[in-house]
Order: C-alpha cells, then sequence, then structure tokens
C-alpha cells in the first residue's frame, strides 16, 4: 500500500473494502473482525 493510499484511508476519504482490512490486519499481526448488531434505539 502506498503512503498516499495510507493517508487517504487515515483521514476518511475512502472506504475500505474487505480484502484492504485484511490485508492491514495481516500487516499488523491482529484478527479481522466483522460484527453486525441490531441498531440502537
Amino acid at each position: 500500500m502506498t503512503q498516499p493510499a495510507l493517508s487517504r484511508l487515515e483521514a476518511g476519504g475512502v472506504v475500505p473494502t474487505i480484502p484492504l482490512l485484511e490485508r492491514i490486519s495481516a500487516a499488523l499481526d491482529a484478527d479481522l473482525i466483522v460484527q453486525l448488531g441490531p441498531h440502537a434505539p
């Protein structure tokens, strides 16, 4: 991932895809956990 692409991601300029989040989590040696829940009332 290039530095400009990472900067756009950090700034909220792009919506990350699941594959991108998987790559980032692998680079950080972390687990990617995607969780869905009900809307708050």
